[in-house]
């Protein structure tokens, strides 16, 4: 099994028709003041499988990590692929509740895959005051 897309998003939106609406993309989040305990923070993953995952009980580990490499939470999500599952790609989507954040800065969301390095997320935990400067490159 490998993760071959993993994003941080405000909702996700599933149909009966099998698409999946993807809210409020997120790599940047602003607060007042650290440290913060983020309520909840959702992932999208998508996951390709090989032929022994279908049927199996698998756990995904999602670590939130400091740019010091200090690990502030580190979350277990178990899931099982059903045995018929039709489909080469199987979506998971975690939400981990109560994150803590000590300091401004970069951050990652790494996910571990059977004690392996499976994917890193950037995520920079940035003042309020930042988020109403102007873009890069934008003149008014």
């Amino acid at each position: 099994m490998r993760v071959v897309t993993a994003l941080i998003v405000d909702e996700i939106r599933d149909h009966d028709d099998g698409r999946v609406d993807l809210i409020g993309l997120r790599e940047d989040l602003f607060f007042d003041q650290v440290p913060v305990l983020l309520e909840q923070m959702t992932l999208f993953l998508e996951l390709e499988l090989d032929e022994g995952d279908r049927g199996e009980r698998h756990t995904l580990e999602l670590r939130v990590v400091e740019w010091t490499g200090k690990v502030q939470k580190a979350i277990p999500v178990s899931f099982t692929v059903p045995p018929d599952y039709p489909r080469p790609t199987a979506p998971l989507d975690p939400t981990l509740f109560e994150v803590p954040f000590e300091q401004f800065g970069p951050h990652y969301l790494d996910i571990m895959a059977n004690g392996e390095h499976a994917r890193r997320l950037y995520l920079s935990i940035l003042p309020r005051e930042t988020s109403e400067l102007e873009p890069v490159g934008v003149s008014a």
